[in-house]
């Protein structure tokens, strides 16, 4: 990350340009938006959390295309430092595979107008607690951030988290 904090704005962005159509498009059409609500170094941390995405692996630059397409969305309903750790929950599930995060940043805007910002974390870690490495763990815990929504309408942060412990 501290090659990446000595990156400007327009270097991110540039690198960004590299990366398949799909994600730079995504990127822009946030970036606009993203303007609107965030200051210059925000902006640029924000663009260097998309692109650390990216840089994970072969494919996660598909999770960086849906970071960046949810953004907007999701930065309106929490302070930056909650967003701040948002991304960096995504980074984590991209680590353990990309289609986890590419499931969490899909759910987020749903679940982050339900839950208290302070609550994103342990909602990321519950999804990451049901993936064990195999396609069948990491199709569980894809579905588990598919239904958050519409479990956090009915269902506390606790009650989550003993629904969770009975699926595992």
């Amino acid at each position: 990350m501290e090659d990446e904090k000595a990156l400007t704005g327009d270097q991110v962005t540039r690198e960004i340009e590299q990366y398949p159509t799909q994600m730079s498009d995504e990127y822009k059409g946030a970036r606009e938006a993203m303007t609107f609500v965030l200051n210059d170094d925000q902006l640029t941390v924000w663009a260097q959390g998309g692109l650390e995405l990216a840089r994970q692996t072969v494919r996660s630059w598909e999770a960086a295309g849906q970071y960046f397409k949810v953004s907007p969305r999701v930065v309106s309903l929490m302070p930056f430092n909650y967003f701040s750790k948002w991304t960096e929950g995504g980074g984590a599930l991209c680590r353990e595979s990309p289609a986890l995060a590419i499931c969490y940043f899909a759910s987020s805007p749903g679940v982050t107008a339900l839950l208290r910002s302070r609550h994103i974390d342990s909602w990321a870690n519950l999804g990451s607690s049901l993936y064990k490495g195999t396609w069948k763990s990491s199709t569980l815990s894809c579905k588990f951030f598919e239904a958050s929504p519409a479990l956090l309408a009915s269902l506390t942060v606790l009650e989550l988290g003993r629904f969770v412990a009975f699926l595992d």
